[in-house]
């Protein structure tokens, strides 16, 4: 067997096709490489850089707080000043599949007055070298090149020996088709694995150095390995059929580009034509009426009448603090409907992917690198627990009348990330069942279209 391999090697050696493959998965693997390092980096030294400037802001105002310039009317007024910065954890493997780390928000401040929907400001697409350098990742390797290489290599690996007369004399040299295929195999998906392996290997060489950041790459790869069989069986699938190999490059590229360009806008269009999200915009401009038309009462109500100015500053906050928890209660029904429509969405979404291997292939890349949906909507559902949990803290300060202290401030809750999500992997046994049951298929035909 071994033997049937080497030699099977040498005749792929000799092709030209073969070496261009190779370049252009060496090329493409280590381009999203360079782009995926980079992307972390930026990540880390955003997330670093946005905590260290946030800690400066905060032992700057302590400072203040104890210093002799700090009044009573500074402390009634300190729930308004006062603020928490806090930043999401950077995705495992952002560099491996950016996923949706390029688009979501993941540092804020929370403040006296904040909403949930006004608690991000500041959004990826901002970026310029984001949207300069584009979204070559692994991902789009593994999942979209990649089956067009293998396609490339295997598109003729039975169908192309028929067609010249060879198919009776390599069988009786290889002893049968099993043997000649599993050699064939075995020389072909791992020449396109390998400049993905290579592209891994380096990126946990120099990517960030975390707990369980080898694993969770391991699995990545055995995921990315399991999308490609799934390919090599579809190839050998088509090739088990009484086709010339032209015509066998053109079933295979019409299905790759049905399942992996065709499919995935439509399912995703299908979820939102089942289940439309609100308006965020309606959203965000009633909050916005709805506070100038609170504030503005307020303030016609309330007039400078000669009372203390301490007291009139306690006063003035405790009412802006009501009018912020009364039009986040009012506006949370509407985000609560968002939330549940964007969920049917992804259930939706999640149902239709069967339908298409190379997404649940997709899908199952991003939740081991923690950039998929389902990581970022646990991670808001934390934010907004926080923010809650912040408004509440200093609404039990000024419920009391009392003027805000040092101890207050540094007893306000801070951010904890939630647990990773685990990732799902039932679309990726249904993308290796497939594989098993294409690959049976073929090997219950080839032996009635060896000699056909």
């Amino acid at each position: 067997m071994m033997r049937l391999v080497l030699h099977d090697l040498r005749l792929l050696a000799r092709q030209r096709l073969v070496l261009v493959v190779l370049a252009v998965g060496l090329v493409a693997s280590a381009l999203a490489a360079v782009n995926g390092a980079r992307w972390i980096d930026h990540l880390t030294q955003a997330r670093s850089g946005f905590l260290e400037r946030a800690a400066a802001d905060e032992s700057a105002y302590r400072a203040r707080f104890v210093s002799d310039a700090w009044t009573d009317v500074d402390s009634a007024n300190a729930p308004f000043t006062t603020r928490r910065a806090f930043a999401y954890p950077v995705p495992l493997l952002a560099d491996f599949s950016v996923g949706r780390s390029d688009v979501e928000p993941s540092m804020a401040r929370v403040r006296m007055g904040y909403r949930s929907d006004m608690l991000f400001r500041n959004y990826q697409l901002d970026n310029p070298e984001r949207l300069l350098r584009g979204r070559l990742d692994l991902a789009f390797i593994a999942v979209v090149v990649a089956p067009l290489l293998l396609i490339a290599l295997g598109y003729g690996v039975f169908s192309a020996d028929r067609d010249r007369g060879t198919a009776q004399l390599l069988l009786a040299q290889a002893g049968g088709m099993g043997r000649l295929l599993l050699a064939r195999s075995v020389n072909r998906v791992p020449l396109v694995l390998l400049p993905l392996a290579l592209a891994a290997l380096a990126l946990v060489a120099v990517g960030p150095q975390e707990d369980g950041r080898i694993a969770a790459a391991a699995l990545w790869f055995a995921v990315t390995t399991a999308g490609l069989l799934f390919w090599w069986a579809v190839i050998l699938l088509v090739n088990a059929m009484r086709v010339s190999a032209e015509t066998a490059a053109l079933v295979l590229v019409a299905t790759w580009a049905l399942l992996v360009l065709v499919a995935p806008p439509l399912v995703n269009a299908a979820a939102r034509a089942a289940h439309p999200p609100p308006s965020r915009m309606a959203q965000i401009i009633d909050g916005r009426f709805a506070e100038q038309a609170a504030t503005a009462a307020y303030r016609n109500d309330h007039p400078s009448d000669g009372t203390p100015e301490l007291q009139r500053v306690k006063d003035v906050i405790a009412e802006y603090q009501r009018i912020s928890m009364a039009l986040e209660a009012s506006i949370g029904p509407v985000a609560q409907r968002f939330d549940d429509q964007l969920q049917a969405q992804q259930t939706v979404v999640s149902r239709l992917a069967w339908l298409s291997p190379p997404m649940t292939v997709s899908a199952a890349l991003a939740g081991i690198a923690g950039t998929d949906t389902a990581s970022y909507h646990a991670l808001r559902i934390a934010s907004r627990q926080h923010l809650h949990r912040y408004t509440a803290a200093l609404d039990r300060g000024i419920a009391d009348n009392r003027l805000f202290t040092l101890a207050d401030h540094d007893a306000l809750p801070r951010f904890a990330p939630p647990p990773r999500p685990l990732p799902h992997f039932i679309g990726v046994g249904w993308t290796l069942l497939l594989a098993l049951l294409f690959g049976w298929w073929a090997s219950r035909r080839y032996a009635a279209v060896a000699v056909g």
